[in-house]
């Protein structure tokens, strides 16, 4: 997936190209931008990529409550 990549939430991991398309760097970083972002990296995650992800995340409870909540109200 191709988005900006906010450097400063993986401050701590050496990144490669092919870190970019693994699919669990993505969930490192996807978990990262929701429990850390700030809005402008959050609005670069599609809704639909949070949807699919929000089980596999490692986030806050309070953090995985919003999106649910959140989601849920989106298909209303």
């Amino acid at each position: 997936m191709e988005m900006r990549l906010n450097k400063t939430l993986v401050w701590d991991y050496e990144i490669s190209p092919e870190d970019l398309k693994r699919e669990d760097f993505f969930i490192l970083y996807l978990s990262r931008v929701l429990n850390n972002g700030c809005l402008r990296d959050v609005q670069e995650i599609p809704l639909d990529i949070i949807e699919r992800y929000l089980d596999r995340l490692h986030i806050s409870s309070e953090v995985k409550k919003f999106w649910t909540w959140y989601l849920r109200m989106e298909k209303k």
